[in-house]
């Protein structure tokens, strides 16, 4: 509560684009090997969109980042809610989005400063405070819906209100400043994390010296348990 940061939310990827039907999902080989046949079928497709069907398909072959991950490319709902259910232990799943608050090209605030203005926990049946498995969905860049959800747990999840500020200053309620309200993840164990990504290298620590925490795009689907509010 109380801190202030330069923002950044990513844009939410393919936000409109409708799934697959489960058994035309299950057609198609998600794979590199397979770019060319799959770039003819989505066909026209600019150099920009192959750029990043490439770079999805290389995502969901990539080998587990981070120790004990858990991961998943999705094509259908059916495959999703199978990979969530199976990775949480359990059918009893609930989804969650980041508000409406959040724009779809998302945010970067290189100048505005944001202060954290409210934090809600969202927390799982039966553990009130302690840290909960979760996957996140993040929605990828492809011709048709595709979620790349992974699981590195455990979690805290939490619903965070920020409120730009003006120099350094809120603003007076004359002048309401925007208000955005979005969902975090944070990661309690980082020691399974990669020591070379930036944010380590920047903040002088090494995994497992400190709790990682990102914001959700609009096009993110957080899972968890059925939770309690």
């Amino acid at each position: 509560m109380g801190s202030k940061i330069n923002l950044y939310i990513d844009w939410a990827a393919a936000l409109h684009s409708a799934f697959l039907h489960r058994d035309v999902a299950n057609s198609i080989p998600m794979s590199t090997e397979n770019f060319t046949d799959i770039a003819t079928m989505s066909l026209p497709v600019s150099v920009s969109m192959a750029r990043d069907m490439w770079s999805t398909l290389s995502s969901c072959e990539h080998p587990r980042e981070v120790v004990g991950e858990q991961k998943a490319c999705a094509t259908s709902l059916e495959s999703m809610h199978k990979f969530v259910a199976s990775a949480l232990g359990t059918s009893s799943i609930h989804a969650f989005s980041t508000s409406l608050d959040v724009p779809e090209e998302g945010i970067a605030s290189l100048s505005d400063i944001y202060k954290v203005a409210a934090m809600r926990a969202l927390t799982t049946h039966g553990a009130t405070k302690e840290p909960s498995n979760t996957v996140t969905c993040h929605s990828m860049s492809f011709p048709f819906v595709l979620f790349y959800c992974h699981a590195v747990n455990p979690t805290r999840i939490y619903e965070i209100t920020l409120k730009k500020v003006k120099n350094g200053v809120v603003p007076a309620v004359k002048r309401r400043s925007p208000v955005v309200r979005a969902l975090a993840v944070c990661h309690v164990d980082t020691s399974g994390f990669d020591p070379t990504l930036n944010y380590w290298v920047k903040l002088g620590l090494k995994p497992g010296q400190a709790s990682v925490c990102h914001f959700l795009t609009r096009g993110d689907v957080l899972w968890t348990p059925t939770l309690v509010a």
